[in-house]
């Protein structure tokens, strides 16, 4: 069972607003990006999550870091709370179209334990972001920015969280995109009871920060027994059940010396298709009545492959249901072993269709894949059955914002 605790919260003192201090978490920031926020604010939460080194190396990167949030809690830019709390967190959004949703959920301290029940993955890590960030968790003991956790809650919380509307927030702003940003904090030991027991049934599943879970769990084996709050890491658990959580799809973009026309060849004799131009490709995967409709692109233009389940089943043996399910588990097992038999080939995973046409134009990349979304269930279910996804198989949308409030392992 997952355990959900309060902790003094360290926050920005006596700022008007988090606009221009507030900053995403580090793995979707730009090197653009990361230099726009250094530069918009001396107090960018940027400046820990993703600092800058005059050095060029890590070491000097992440002492920065350390040195940079100790220095803010001494001039008293950061405070910490008097009291251990929760924290509820309310994102209120607008799509492009114009559809309206909220995110909200409960920020507390997760104790770790090791995957498996309380707390499941959803997706694969990669070595390299979590030495990246055990290394600054070394140099800044701090939870920087919270994990994302989701639950099926069956919307228990929803009436508590809706009356939270009666009540005056810690922190209130409106993001360039329209986001309303709110932060509650829950120090009624009552009420923080109420929440922590609403949570405790679990499991919960990382939706966002798989790499940050780990790194924290490394972390606590190297301390082992000593003091501080190194047994718990920084979580926001939102209930999939009644919440707006909005999944997109990470595409794939894939750079090979190959050819496009012999990748498109192969392709097509390995699986058939329809060739589609750039307009009839828009629609062609909600259109279609397959199991696992792919939009492949080349240079020349689409390729739609149809999947059926029992071609993922042939390839993959009868593993959980809910993962053979997935139009990216169809991709990963069933076409790129059979378009690239010597191994994967080298991708980029990004959602912007944009990207993938930059890419493709610009960079000369070959080919690339268009996906579907999963939705948060099917995270859930995935993860509860044991599987784990490929790398990058979802994007939670709105981002938990670094900087509403730090958690301090010295404390």
């Amino acid at each position: 069972m997952p355990e959900i605790r309060p902790f003094k919260g360290v926050r920005y003192a006596g700022e008007e607003t988090l606009k221009p201090i507030v900053c995403p978490p580090y793995d979707v920031i730009s090197p653009e990006q990361q230099r726009q926020l250094h530069e918009l604010h001396p107090h960018n939460a940027v400046r820990i999550e993703l600092p800058f080194s005059d050095a060029g190396d890590k070491v000097d990167r992440y002492r920065n870091a350390g040195e940079q949030f100790r220095t803010w809690l001494a001039e008293g830019v950061l405070a910490s709370d008097d009291t251990p709390s929760l924290y509820v967190y309310r994102q209120d959004y607008q799509l492009p179209g114009g559809k309206r949703g909220r995110v909200a959920g409960v920020m507390g301290a997760l104790v770790l334990e090791e995957f498996g029940a309380g707390v499941l993955p959803h997706e694969r890590t990669m070595p390299g972001p979590i030495e990246d960030r055990l290394a600054l968790i070394s140099a800044c003991p701090v939870n920087i920015s919270p994990i994302y956790a989701i639950y099926r809650g069956g919307g228990g919380l929803a009436p508590f969280l809706d009356s939270l509307e009666n009540r005056p927030p810690e922190a209130r702003f409106a993001d360039d995109a329209g986001t309303l940003h709110r932060l509650w904090k829950i120090s009624a030991p009552a009420e923080a009871e109420m929440l922590a027991e609403a949570l405790a049934p679990g499991p919960l599943v990382i939706a966002d920060g798989h790499h940050r879970y780990e790194t924290a769990l490394a972390y606590h084996r190297e301390r082992g027994t000593e003091p501080g709050g190194h047994d718990a890491v920084m979580c926001f658990c939102v209930d999939a059940d009644v919440e707006g959580l909005v999944v997109a799809a990470f595409h794939r973009a894939i750079q090979t010396d190959e050819e496009p026309a012999v990748l498109k060849t192969r392709l097509l004799e390995a699986f058939g298709g329809k060739e589609l131009t750039r307009d009839e490709s828009a629609g062609a995967q909600t259109a279609s009545g397959a199991d696992h409709p792919l939009v492949v692109r080349f240079p020349d233009g689409d390729v739609l492959v149809e999947l059926s389940d029992e071609q993922v089943t042939a390839a993959t043996g009868n593993r959980a249901a809910a993962w053979r399910s997935l139009d990216v588990v169809a991709l990963h097992e069933v076409v790129l072993p059979r378009l690239f038999p010597d191994g994967p080939p080298q991708m980029v995973f990004t959602r912007e269709t944009q990207e993938i046409d930059r890419l493709m134009n610009q960079e000369g990349w070959p080919m690339a894949i268009l996906l579907r979304a999963p939705n948060a269930t099917d995270v859930i279910d995935v993860a509860s059955a044991g599987e784990r996804m490929p790398q990058k198989a979802s994007y939670f949308w709105p981002k938990a914002l670094t900087g509403l409030v730090f958690r301090s392992l010295n404390d």
